[in-house]
């Protein structure tokens, strides 16, 4: 476990400590959002069916697909 040092004006502190806010529970929260894209967890085989799912489409030609437009395609083939 890791300690974080926070450093608050007296005023924002005291307010927070006002309203009955748990300042640790509230940042911990935050945290772990911040490292949550929101997206459900999917299991590996789930993964792996979908892209076979996708290649399958794509080989069928039953996918729909659109033209990437000429800027996007710029900055993909720069990476």
């Amino acid at each position: 476990m890791h300690t974080l040092q926070l450093q608050l004006s007296d005023d924002l502190y005291n307010s927070i400590k006002d309203m009955g806010i748990d300042i640790n529970d509230k940042i911990q929260d935050f945290l772990y959002n911040l490292v949550d894209d929101n997206y459900p967890a999917i299991s590996f085989d789930e993964a792996k069916q979908r892209v076979s799912d996708a290649v399958d489409r794509y080989h069928n030609g039953t996918g729909v697909y659109v033209k990437l437009d000429d800027e996007f395609q710029k900055q993909i083939l720069d990476l």
